[in-house]
């Protein structure tokens, strides 16, 4: 029979939480919250618990024709991300011919780039856009990004993003 609440006859918020069989227990977690993995303290920093989780991010497309002007999320970690994958989701088809790039910068918020998704056309049909499917000539399956710096949407040259809509998806991991 396993326990998950008693060491020596205390609670386990006295002690930790500690689970195992009667005489074999395995401590979990220390009265001050610290976490332990086969009855060894973790002494690991938050940044390092983050590091390589699948981050997502979401934010709604905008119908602006200047750099960045779809939209501009600016990585908000403390150090490097992988970019893996980015989704158009387009709701409502632009009303006249429109071409979108997607890509990271190290310059602005309001700078263009195709390193992700090169001229995807967002007037042909509404659906979902991935750098996967959509990659185009330039676009690649990832980008590093640095602390601070941007993934933006543009409009490609001479198209109108009127009557756009839709959401993007930012799917990341902290390096």
């Amino acid at each position: 029979m396993s326990w998950n609440h008693f060491r020596k006859g205390k609670l386990a918020g006295a002690l930790g939480l500690w689970v195992g069989d009667v005489g074999s227990e395995v401590q979990v977690a220390g009265p001050t919250g610290q976490l332990y993995q086969s009855g060894t303290a973790l002494t690991g920093t938050g940044v390092d618990l983050n590091r390589g989780a699948l981050k997502k991010v979401t934010g709604a497309l905008a119908a602006k024709d200047t750099a960045g002007g779809v939209f501009s999320w600016a990585n908000p970690e403390a150090g490097d991300i992988i970019v893996e994958h980015v989704a158009i989701v387009v709701t409502t088809k632009a009303t006249g011919a429109c071409s979108i790039n997607v890509g990271t910068t190290a310059t602005s918020a309001t700078t263009s780039s195709d390193n992700l998704i090169d001229g995807k056309d967002v007037n042909a049909a509404a659906g979902t856009f991935t750098n996967l499917e959509s990659a185009g000539t330039n676009g690649k399956s990832a980008q590093r990004l640095a602390s601070g710096k941007w993934v933006t949407a543009s409009v490609d040259t001479g198209g109108a993003s009127a009557g756009l809509v839709g959401t993007y998806e930012i799917y990341y991991r902290v390096l």
